[in-house]
């Protein structure tokens, strides 16, 4: 782990004074010194607590009733719409994080706020479709375009990129929110099963 470092900042003494400070090395510059783990820890927690608002919506979805073409389309409609909201609260928290401990964490933050922000705008356009979907047949079509957003939910890697950067990479594995994601049951990899998958 990287180990926090205090930064001792000594005042600069003039050649005249009575009794210089022989004993004080001075320490490297702050901005040399590398970001305290706890930083890490603390940012890569509040990550994976976002990720955990996607995971408690896709735990709770319904599943879709196929004994008719209009119960299938409003339970889908209701599946999707606890999707939706799900992606929207993990996009406000990641929206929200604090200052990243670095520079790769930033990136890494913007790529899911890219990739979660597409499938809910993805599946909010199916939400739509079924809303406005008339007769049998068309709500037909639209409930199988549920499929495409579910697809996309079920093949993410909710902490992906975090093992290309060591730091975030070491904190994972000291934040409560990630191991919660990363128990034995993920072999790992933080994923999820959805409705039907």
């Amino acid at each position: 782990m990287v180990a926090a470092v205090a930064v001792v900042v000594v005042a600069g003494c003039a050649a005249s004074s009575p009794a210089p400070r022989s004993d004080v090395v001075p320490s490297p510059p702050a901005s040399a010194a590398p970001p305290e783990s706890g930083d890490a820890v603390a940012w890569a927690d509040d990550y994976c607590g976002a990720m955990s608002e996607l995971v408690r919506s896709v735990s709770s979805m319904p599943s879709v009733d196929a004994s008719s073409p209009r119960r299938a389309s409003e339970t889908s409609g209701e599946l999707l719409d606890v999707m939706v909201t799900g992606l929207e609260r993990t996009l406000d928290r990641l929206g929200g994080l604090g200052a990243p401990p670095v520079a790769e964490a930033e990136r890494l933050r913007r790529d899911a706020v890219d990739r979660y922000s597409d499938i809910r705008d993805r599946a909010q356009e199916v939400l739509d479709e079924l809303a406005a979907a008339e007769g049998p047949e068309a709500r037909l079509d639209a409930v199988s375009a549920v499929s495409a957003p579910l697809d996309d939910i079920g093949g993410l890697n909710l902490l992906e990129g975090f093992d290309t950067v060591p730091a975030l990479d070491r904190a994972s594995g000291e934040a409560p929110s990630c191991l919660r994601l990363t128990g034995p049951e993920t072999g790992g990899t933080p994923r999820f099963e959805t409705p039907g998958s």
